[in-house]
């Protein structure tokens, strides 16, 4: 088998592979027992979804850091073998050394084509391994940007030696005008730049930025690796076959969002605006089933008539589940209609009990969203109605089903993150939830009022932070034989969660962890 098929194969093939051997008998306790050591854990002590410091970007945990290391090792061994040197050969003459340097040259050229269809792949919402596999959107994301460094690598390598080569030849200067030169150097320099500006500073300074400025720089990857390849030898080698399925594998995800959006249709959004830079997103007309963990892209074309392809991804909430509570607010500003107050546990949060008809006219079908304004698109959401909005989704994020046999659900979430824990507990029979709001978020504790009132466990703290280690030590105390945890909300507190269920699954407890987050 070709070198290059060992690692596109073995890329694409271990995440199957894994997946596959969970099924098999006898190992699901073998699994549990290995979570909280592979599976679980960050490489870099508390810190996942949480940024490293200076934002150089986030931490794999052991079990996506060994499949990264198991490609770096592979790329670096397929690198150096197999090569038969003879002397004289008939290019180099009696030269080992750069007849030797030319293979190597040669190898790394072909082995990052071999990986690039997998850093397509990788980026993509439609991957096809999300349906193969029980891995996560977040974690081929974080191994897309670990793919493309090592691409990079290869590149940067196959032209230092390119260049080395030349010049020891005497072959520089009467190549480096020309073409299949110049866009070698200008994929090799696309790629490394896409590789710095792909870093989490230049993500947070302005996504919207990044994104284009990635596209931009990945076409010009592609562009140049293929005039590179045409200019230097044509056809005939084949090299164009990985940039033909590397094309396809773009085409086919983007092919298959617009056959989602096109699915749902054109579609109409109230947005209402809660305070303090929090906003609600009424997205009307819309029947997607509830179940937990999944999230959709939006678009508000004419919010932002200039950048209309911007798309942000939001966790998805059922309007059904606050529609009642939402009319009882209206009639209670309006003077329609009073409300009795509660307490809510001992947070000194009050709401209303009155349950409202629905008002004549309005519909209970469609999606809802809360968004915290930031800079870029969400800044635009601004109160209004009848807003043109298209939904690309509803995405999966993680596998639900280990979640929801767990004998007890334990649901962890801070400020808006309660948006992406609501329908977690809805779905399970044995649920209790923990939130923690700041004190200027309160206006999402009156958002979903309604629905704090049908949850029978709960513990609200405005202004306080909880102690994630003591609540799930009480909850193990309790005497649950196995319990599954969600946690969305800060990476700070998600990386909290991580680390207690670490611990206690280290201390023999059966333990799952689900972490709702948008990392990337």
């Amino acid at each position: 088998m070709p070198l290059s098929l060992v690692i596109l194969l073995t890329g694409f093939g271990l995440p199957i592979l894994l997946t596959l051997l969970t099924y098999l008998p006898f190992v699901t306790s073998l699994v549990e027992r290995l979570k909280p050591y592979l599976v679980y854990p960050s490489t870099v002590s508390n810190h996942h979804v949480r940024p490293l410091p200076y934002l150089i970007g986030n931490a794999p945990t052991i079990g996506q850091g060994i499949y990264i290391a198991v490609m770096a090792l592979l790329g670096a061994v397929l690198t150096g073998v197999s090569y038969e040197l003879v002397t004289p050969h008939t290019w180099y003459g009696p030269s080992l050394y750069l007849e030797g340097l030319a293979y190597v040259m040669w190898r790394t050229g072909v082995l990052g084509f071999a990986i690039l269809p997998l850093v397509f792949l990788f980026s993509g919402r439609n991957n096809i391994l999300l349906w193969l596999t029980n891995w996560s959107h977040s974690t081929f994301l974080l191994l897309h940007r670990w793919i493309a460094r090592i691409f990079a690598v290869y590149a940067i390598v196959h032209s230092i030696l390119a260049l080395i080569l030349y010049v020891k030849e005497g072959l520089f200067e009467s190549n480096e005008k020309m073409a299949w030169w110049i866009w070698g150097i200008i994929a090799t320099l696309t790629a490394s730049l896409m590789v710095v500006v792909s870093t989490l500073y230049f993500r947070r300074k302005s996504y919207e930025l990044f994104l284009i400025t990635h596209i931009l720089l990945a076409l010009f990857t592609v562009v140049g690796c293929w005039y590179h390849i045409f200019f230097r030898f044509g056809l005939i080698f084949g090299y164009q076959q990985w940039l033909y399925i590397s094309i396809a594998i773009w085409a086919f995800d983007r092919t298959v969002r617009v056959l989602r959006i096109l699915k749902t249709g054109i579609r109409r959004s109230k947005i209402t605006d809660l305070g303090n830079g929090y906003v609600r997103v009424d997205v009307q007309g819309v029947r997607w089933d509830s179940t937990p963990g999944k999230h959709a892209y939006a678009y508000f074309p004419t919010l932002h008539p200039m950048r209309p392809w911007e798309n942000h991804p939001f966790s998805l909430l059922p309007t059904s589940l606050l529609q009642s509570y939402h009319h009882s607010l209206n009639k209670r500003r309006s003077n329609e209609a009073g409300s009795d107050q509660v307490d809510v546990e001992k947070s000194g949060v009050s709401e209303s009990t009155t349950r409202a008809k629905i008002i004549e006219g309005d519909s209970t079908a469609g999606v809802t969203f809360f968004v915290r304004k930031s800079t870029g698109m969400t800044n635009v959401l601004v109160e209004r109605e009848n807003v043109l909005t298209f939904l690309d989704g509803p995405y999966p994020n993680n596998p639900i089903d280990s979640i929801l046999k767990c004998d007890r659900l334990v649901v962890v979430t801070g400020g808006i993150g309660i948006s992406g824990v609501l329908p977690w507990l809805n779905a399970h029979p044995n649920a209790k939830l923990y939130w923690s709001v700041k004190q200027s978020a309160e206006c999402l504790v009156g958002a979903v009022g309604h629905v704090l009132n049908g949850i029978a466990e709960k513990d609200i703290r405005i202004g306080q932070r909880l102690d994630v280690r003591g609540l799930i030590g009480d909850e193990i105390e309790l005497g649950w034989q196995k319990i599954g945890v969600v946690a969305c909300g800060p990476g700070g507190l998600c990386d909290d969660v991580r680390a207690a269920v670490v611990a206690a699954g280290r201390n023999g407890e059966l333990i799952e962890l689900e972490v709702d987050a948008y990392s990337w």
